[in-house]
């Protein structure tokens, strides 16, 4: 079984630019949880509309995740940079655990196929309570940069390949 989130707890908590990260994230979950659950997957969409502020949500977030029987935990968000850029920046996904990181690598070039994004690559990091605090392997997803004219083009016009992307990926991890 999969565990997968959008990151943040409700529209405009997250990065804010061409797009909304929290919008959109929940719409790719959405997606995507629909795709596996065709494929025969199981999978549990976990959404937070309580929280009042980023503690609580990575709280909820994380004791949530952890409620479950799974084999992997997902948090999709989108990412950001200070201004509004025109250039390409991509997507990347973030893993804490060495044995994730080659599917991490495999997940961040799925995406970027399907969405003719630049890709970034799998990289570890310690810096994210969702990837240190969840029991389970996990990864961390910025599909793209909220503030990239390019980006979000390439988003917008490859929604449905990214997030069967996704899914496809995800499914070869569990079965």
């Amino acid at each position: 079984m999969i565990t997968i989130s959008p990151g943040h707890w409700a529209v405009g908590s997250g990065a804010i630019g061409i797009i909304d990260e929290v919008a959109e994230a929940r719409k790719v979950v959405s997606r995507v949880v629909s795709i596996l659950k065709k494929n025969k997957i199981v999978v549990q969409e976990v959404q937070d509309n309580q929280s009042q502020n980023q503690k609580q949500n990575l709280r909820y977030l994380i004791h949530q995740h952890n409620s479950t029987d799974r084999r992997l935990d997902v948090s999709v968000h989108f990412n950001s940079v200070a201004k509004r850029i025109n250039h390409p920046l991509g997507c990347e996904v973030y893993y804490v655990n060495p044995s994730i990181k080659s599917f991490a690598q495999q997940v961040s070039a799925a995406i970027a196929s399907a969405g003719k994004l630049k890709n970034r690559g799998a990289k570890r990091t310690t810096d994210f309570a969702f990837l240190n605090k969840t029991t389970k392997p996990a990864l961390l997803i910025e599909v793209c940069f909220v503030n990239s004219s390019q980006d979000v083009r390439l988003y917008q016009k490859n929604y449905k390949a990214i997030c069967e992307a996704i899914a496809n990926t995800l499914r070869q991890y569990v079965k």
